[in-house]
């Protein structure tokens, strides 16, 4: 006889293949029966009727609703028992269950890999989960993965960082409305794209060389390597950024007041706490967008731009559309980010006027630096030279004195 803690996993593990049909269905009476003598339990039964005859249409079984949900709680307590045992051998069985058409159960997952604690040997299937459509999905393989230990599993955290929630899962943003090329072959990634912000991001899947070649042929300048870009177009890219943040900071403004009145009306709180979230939301994309125009070098290798479309506003020259490539260390792929200015042009023409005052004054700081440094040239110069002729007329004098002496 198998003692009780074995049969209780054994049980568990059969429910879990049924939810992953990874056995066939006219095996699952006879997997029940070994997992728990003489027959299956009550739990089983449960699961497999959900399986079975809730997902087929039409429904093979009455109260269909009340069934998944009772089955949907006897697989999360079965994550949660496997996550609790620590053992890392389940991490394969458990990241099927990403497979599953149910957020929660994906959601219950990711919990409990987390308390088993993934290592760096398991970054490159945590990396696929972590792009999944669902917002709360992806901040539970977040946080999964921030339970996690070593380098590589260090490094995704941090690249897989997800701030958006909700269950509703998302479309990937449309390029096209945007007027930007996608690579053939490309995969969005969920956690790293905010159209609202001007950004997607994408692995491609057929390798940097192809996605270079397909870019190098719609840029109109490029490549260029990321601190080039950035020097060339300091002024612009400084210009955009400032533009963004004033509207942020106007946009949040007149929100605040609307959540101050609703929170002050009951019948209003939930309207003014979900206001609440929204600016939050907001201020994080775009201090998630910041970060990620950095390209920091630890995670993005040898960052390369293509300007797809530079097109003048006010007295400057701006690259309007760009797509920066690079080989993407914490997910192990090549990946590039689209880029496309969002700001109206008056905002940039306010920020400007702004950079331009700025620009002179650098310019005219420049100018005199050069200028010092020309007469701390000239003046180093000055003194070499009376030197040398202070140490000529010196031999001089000493050849004339040793020739009187008859030396």
């Amino acid at each position: 006889m198998m003692s009780r803690m074995r049969l209780t996993q054994i049980s568990q593990l059969w429910r879990l293949a049924l939810v992953l049909f990874v056995v066939p269905l006219s095996l699952f009476p006879l997997l029940g029966a070994s997992a728990a003598e003489p027959g299956p339990s009550a739990k089983d039964e449960m699961v497999k009727k959900y399986m079975t005859g809730c997902q087929a249409k039409p429904y093979k079984e009455e109260n269909c609703e009340q069934i998944k949900t009772n089955a949907i709680e006897i697989l999360k307590e079965d994550l949660q028992t496997m996550g609790s045992s620590a053992d890392h051998t389940f991490i394969p069985l458990i990241l099927k269950i990403f497979k599953s058409k149910e957020p929660v159960l994906r959601i219950a997952a990711a919990d409990a890999i987390g308390m088993i604690g993934p290592e760096d040997s398991d970054a490159g299937l945590l990396a696929l989960v972590a792009n999944d459509p669902v917002p709360d999905v992806r901040q539970a393989v977040s946080q999964m993965i921030s339970h996690g230990k070593g380098i590589a599993i260090s490094l995704l955290a941090q690249r897989t960082l997800s701030m958006r929630v909700g269950l509703t899962p998302e479309t990937p943003a449309d390029p096209g409305k945007y007027s930007m090329p996608v690579a053939p072959e490309s995969t969005y990634l969920y956690y790293a794209s905010e159209a609202t912000q001007g950004r997607l991001s994408y692995i491609a899947r057929k390798g940097l060389d192809p996605a270079m070649a397909f870019f190098k042929s719609k840029a109109k300048r490029g490549p260029l390597k990321l601190d080039e870009f950035n020097s060339t177009y300091r002024y612009q890219l400084s210009d955009e950024q400032e533009a963004r943040e004033r509207i942020l900071k106007q946009a949040s403004e007149a929100k605040s007041k609307q959540m101050e009145a609703m929170l002050k009306d009951p019948s209003n709180q939930q309207a003014g706490l979900e206001k609440v979230m929204q600016v939050q939301g907001e201020i994080m994309s775009q201090s998630m967008v910041e970060q990620g125009d950095r390209y920091r070098p630890d995670i993005f290798e040898s960052p390369t731009v293509f300007v797809l479309e530079e097109r003048q506003i006010g007295l400057r020259s701006y690259p309007t559309r760009y797509v920066v490539l690079y080989q993407d260390k914490a997910l192990r792929m090549p990946g590039y980010g689209l880029s496309w200015m969002t700001v109206p042009d008056e905002a940039i023409k306010t920020a400007q006027a702004v950079s331009l005052v700025r620009e002179k004054e650098e310019e005219a700081g420049k100018r005199e630096n050069e200028d010092l440094k020309k007469r701390a040239d000239t003046l180093q110069n000055l003194e070499k030279k009376k030197d040398e002729q202070e140490k000529k007329q010196f031999k001089k004098g000493q050849a004339d004195l040793e020739k009187e002496l008859g030396f």
